[in-house]
């Protein structure tokens, strides 16, 4: 059916990963295809890193480099959002950081939701069981979930720190939360989730360029994904748009930096034109009303 989920967990690091007890992520790990030496932007901010995941263009070229409240994007830049929606697809989104309602265009998204992040305190539970009822009520073609209480720990008590790992095994059961509803409904065979971070840390923050702010995990899941795969080619976070569109079965925006990460796929499921750009040193680099 060609539907997916785009679930990003803000600042988990891949060694996070590991230390923390995710069951739900080493369902996923196991059963699809994954590496933990993807690769995150400069600057590995939460906005600039979101809308290159979105656009599939690097900072330079999407022109969002600060954490803003009103960013001025380039004309050139095109969300996976706007571009599902452009092809006929529904789309949806939850989310608690409230910059965030700047990665699509106004009429692109069906059903939408915001949560203050400092208004409660099961946050991503709070996510994941509104993105839970609008999968199972509306079933959207694409789906975007947010969960940020990771990035929150980690700058409050430090990026590897015990209430960090424990905000990485909360977001692992809100990721549980999605995956059940999906059973329950009968839509697991109907999804195909993305699962990754915007950026890792240290310290108590993600501005350095080091391999603890910049590689990130990159997961992949679903009907149409190889089960118990380790991707070896180069993966960076502006692949995710070209990739959600294969698997949606869509082309991609003409502007798009990114390629479709076509390891991932058992067969060569899909026959998309890539654009020219190719990748370089960065490799090394209130509830969901349903209409």
């Amino acid at each position: 059916m060609n539907k997916t989920i785009l679930v990003i967990i803000d600042g988990c690091r891949s060694d996070g990963l590991e230390l923390a007890k995710t069951p739900n992520i080493d369902y996923m790990i196991e059963n699809g295809t994954h590496t933990l030496n993807a690769r995150t932007v400069t600057p590995s901010i939460t906005l600039p890193a979101h809308f290159s995941i979105f656009t599939s263009l690097l900072p330079i070229a999407h022109n969002v480099l600060a954490n803003t409240v009103s960013p001025n994007p380039s004309s050139i830049a095109r969300s996976i959002i706007d571009v599902a929606k452009d092809f006929g697809k529904t789309t949806a989104a939850f989310y608690s950081w409230e910059h965030l309602r700047n990665l699509s265009g106004p009429g692109s998204l069906d059903h939408s939701y915001f949560i203050n992040s400092a208004s409660i305190d099961n946050l991503d539970l709070e996510v994941a069981q509104a993105a839970a009822g609008c999968l199972k009520s509306c079933c959207p073609d694409f789906c975007f979930i947010y969960l940020e209480g990771t990035d929150i720990a980690g700058h409050r008590s430090g990026f590897m720190s015990t209430e960090y790992l424990d905000a990485i095994e909360t977001a692992d059961t809100a990721l549980g939360i999605i995956l059940n509803e999906l059973k329950k409904a009968d839509l697991f065979d109907s999804y195909s989730i993305i699962l990754h971070s915007d950026h890792g840390g240290i310290n108590h923050d993600h501005t350095e360029n080091t391999p603890e702010v910049m590689t990130v995990p990159w997961i992949a899941f679903g009907p149409e994904v190889r089960q118990k795969y380790i991707i070896t080619d180069k993966v960076n976070i502006i692949d995710t748009a070209p990739t959600l569109a294969a698997l949606m079965d869509i082309p991609m925006h003409y502007t798009w930096q990114g390629r479709a990460i076509s390891e991932i796929f058992e067969t060569n499921v899909f026959e998309m034109v890539q654009p020219a750009f190719l990748h370089s040193e960065f490799d090394c680099r209130p509830f969901v009303h349903c209409n």
